[in-house]
């Protein structure tokens, strides 16, 4: 039988580049208190000898495994990876890595299913897009990990979130509907029972209201429930003119639906979104969107849980209280 190949162990590392273990300890698990030219040397003979951190038996002795968990209910929204990819660089200059799961749309919240696999990685901090479902909500706490509701109000809950003021920016996109002369109007929504998406639902029924409209109840949608070809139909039977939609994948998909039938936005029809991607991806400004500031959003995210991490007693300013949605004209909507 072939031999086994030998560990690599922290000794080698050491003897290759004449450091101390302990120098190259600090190196590898991102401790302070080491030049640049060090931590270039620590890297390249672990690159050379081949040497893997061993994270079960690094997190054994430490008691962390300095990951943090993210959780989606779908990977295909640009607004996820944007704002991961700011929330991970942040972590990562503390020496955390991310790991990402997603429930694949099988629902709007965090369930067992989704915490128990979490769980098994035995991350140190939970950063969550999803709410959690109303029989994990203990689950959670007893678990005793820092968790962070990203995106979402933890009022409710007795947790952690972070939040934007949703009704108002739903107020945005309903009063510049108007402005543009648009009065029948329509909401397509997520899920019918997520915060966010009635907060946004709400904020347009105010705008209306101000008018002395209102939304008509068959002129809601909730896009992750309805059939989305009735839905359209629907539309175009009912000569709606204006549309708000949860977000921004929301509004171009149901553009492209329309434009197949012979309707353009901007022209036939006004369409806002929300979440302003096309900044975030490069794009061209078409749609008309709400902004809610997504890259210091993501920013005061990783902050956050880094306080959670930490255990910092102060209290962090709401983000709903310091920073305000706008709407960002694209040629979606008429010219005013």
């Amino acid at each position: 039988m072939a031999e086994g190949k030998k560990k690599i162990t922290l000794r080698d590392i050491a003897e290759k580049t004449g450091l101390s273990v302990n120098t190259v300890s600090r190196v590898l698990n991102k401790k302070p208190y080491y030049t640049k030219e060090v931590e270039e040397k620590v890297n390249a003979a672990c690159k050379e000898l081949g040497y893997i951190v061993d994270m079960n038996a690094s997190g054994l002795r430490s008691g962390s495994t300095k990951t943090v968990a993210i959780l989606y209910d779908d990977l295909i929204n640009p607004y996820y990876s944007y704002t991961t990819d700011i929330i991970s660089k942040r972590l990562e200059e503390k020496g955390y890595n991310c790991i990402m799961f997603s429930n694949n749309d099988r629902s709007p919240y965090v369930d067992y299913e989704l915490m128990r696999s979490v769980m098994a990685r035995k991350p140190d901090g939970i950063l969550s897009y999803l709410e959690p479902a109303a029989d994990m909500v203990d689950f959670i706490k007893n678990s005793e990990i820092p968790f962070i509701i990203f995106g979402r109000d933890g009022t409710q809950y007795g947790m952690t979130g972070l939040s934007v003021d949703e009704v108002y920016g739903g107020r945005l996109a309903g009063e510049h509907l108007l402005e543009c002369g648009y009065r029948n109007i329509a909401y397509v929504g997520s899920w019918h029972d997520v915060k966010v998406c009635l907060d946004r639902q709400n904020g347009l029924e105010q705008a209306l209201a101000e008018k002395g409209l209102s939304l008509a109840p068959d002129h809601v949608f909730y896009i992750r429930e309805q059939d989305f070809g009735q839905m359209v139909d629907k539309l175009l039977e009912d000569n709606v003119d204006g549309i708000l939609c949860f977000n921004d994948m929301i509004a171009f998909l149901l553009t492209e639906a329309l434009i197949e039938r012979g309707k353009h936005a901007g022209e036939d029809y006004g369409i806002v979104g929300f979440d302003n991607i096309q900044q975030m991806m490069r794009m061209p400004r078409f749609l008309t969107t709400v902004d809610a500031g997504s890259h210091e959003f993501a920013e005061e995210g990783a902050d956050m849980m880094l306080d959670l991490l930490s255990g910092a007693e102060e209290e962090r300013e709401p983000f709903r209280n310091t920073h305000k949605s706008f709407l960002v004209k694209g040629r979606s909507t008429r010219e005013i």
